[in-house]
Order: C-alpha cells, then sequence, then structure tokens
C-alpha cells in the first residue's frame, strides 16, 4: 500500500501548492451554470474541485478504476478508488480553512486504505488496513494517531438542516462545531468529543473518514452517523437520537 499512499501524499501537495501559489479567483467559481454544473455527487463543482480531481486521476488510476464525486465512477481495475478531491470546498471557495480531500482503496467492497488530508494545514490521517497514523503533508514524520483525553466540544455537521437535534445536543449539555467538511470531521474524530453527521451522505463523503476510525464507537445508518472515542458520549447520544430519552 506505500506506494498508493505515496501517490495520494504526492497528489494533495500538487493541489496545496497550486492553492498557496494561486492569484486567479475564477477557481472558486461555478465550473458552469444550470444542470451542466452538478457534479455527479450532486453538488455543483467548482473549477478547483475538477482541477483536484485531474491530478488525483493522475496519480492513482494505476491503481484502480476511480469514483470520484465530480465524474462518478470510470476506468478499469480491480480495486475502486473512491475520492472526493475537495471536502469542503464551499469553505475554500469563503476563506474558512478547513477543507481538504479524501481518498479510499476499496477491495471487494471495503475500504483498505484511506487518506484523508487537511489542505488547510497540512494535517493528513493515513490508515492501511489496520494500521493508522498521523503525519503533516510536507514533512514524512509518522506520529501516532492518539485520542485526545479533555477534548470540550464535538462536531456536528450539516447542523443548519437539522435544528431540533442541535435543540436537543444543547438541552442535554453538549458543545458542538459545525465546521463543513464531513471526511475532514470524522478523520478528526478522537480530537473531540464526538464527530455526529445527520441526513443522507453519501460514500464520497464518508468511506474514507469512517475507515480510520472504525475501531471507535460508531452508528452508521442511512441518515444519522454517531462516532466517538469516550462509550459514555457515545452511549448518550445514542439514546437521546435514536431511543428518544432526551
Amino acid at each position: 500500500m506505500e506506494s498508493f499512499i505515496a501517490a495520494s501524499i504526492e497528489a494533495n501537495k500538487e493541489i496545496a501548492a497550486i492553492l498557496r501559489d494561486n492569484d486567479d479567483d475564477s477557481l472558486f467559481y461555478h465550473d458552469k451554470e444550470g444542470d451542466e454544473g452538478i457534479g455527479y455527487g450532486g453538488d455543483r463543482s467548482l473549477k478547483i474541485d475538477l482541477l483536484a480531481e485531474d491530478i488525483f486521476i493522475k496519480r492513482l488510476s494505476r491503481f484502480g478504476r476511480i469514483n470520484s464525486e465530480e465524474r462518478g465512477p470510470f476506468g478499469e481495475g480491480d480495486d475502486e478508488i473512491v475520492i472526493d478531491p475537495i471536502d469542503g470546498s464551499a469553505n475554500l471557495a469563503s476563506g474558512i480553512p478547513y477543507y481538504g480531500a479524501s481518498i479510499a482503496l476499496k477491495r471487494n467492497g471495503k475500504a483498505i486504505c484511506s487518506v484523508v488530508c487537511n489542505l488547510a494545514n497540512g494535517d493528513c490521517f493515513v490508515k492501511s488496513f489496520n494500521e493508522g497514523y498521523r503525519r503533516n503533508l510536507f514533512s514524512p514524520e509518522r506520529k501516532p494517531i492518539t485520542r485526545n483525553l479533555k477534548p470540550l466540544a464535538g462536531v456536528f455537521e450539516k447542523a443548519y438542516s437539522h435544528p431540533k437535534i442541535a435543540v436537543l445536543l444543547k438541552k442535554n449539555g453538549f458543545k458542538f462545531r459545525s465546521p463543513g467538511a464531513l471526511a475532514l470531521s470524522l478523520a478528526y474524530a478522537r480530537d473531540v468529543c464526538f464527530t455526529l453527521a445527520a441526513g443522507r451522505s453519501r460514500e464520497y463523503d464518508i468511506i474514507a473518514g469512517l475507515h480510520l476510525c472504525d475501531d471507535l464507537y460508531n452508528f452508521v445508518s442511512e441518515k444519522l452517523i454517531i462516532v466517538s472515542a469516550d462509550r459514555a458520549i457515545f452511549e448518550r447520544l445514542k439514546s437521546i437520537l435514536i431511543e428518544g430519552k432526551a
């Protein structure tokens, strides 16, 4: 898996360099107007989304067939590579430093290698089968993905679309933020009290992140994801959101 991981890191470096040196605001405009500008995943594509996708295709297509948020499935190979080229592109276009890329290599329908990178600060999370580590995009030093023992808040992605859940969380004393990049928020699950997402989530958004934290307490359904490193918090959220025991 080392060659796949290395290629994924190099792709992220190339995209990060473009973002660092870019002076062309049009990269953050929609690629096309109307239905023609809607990517395969259902969101309107920015030019930077498509540029990042091209870079990943160039670097990773030799490892298997591609399934990308912008263009959907194409190519050949026994393995499948699921890519969200820019996770949190609205944040990127708005100057909010919480955006990155999500890459998962699937074999026989299951993720076996995942890379999630925060392009805003260089944080990278890597997992190959059951071995995971954390590194910086610009430093090869590997560090264990450790748990923050005293987090003060959780992450609730898509909170703006689910005000009733937000009220329930507040009522039960849970502090949370909604940063707007689900793959990243799953990758950071050990740093926060919990990571929660309500509503339908696409495979592009979650497969790599869930692989990174599949050893944590987690509940995943069609319309709800709960992940936490803390069993008591996890069980409390389940009782509130699934069993209705507020």
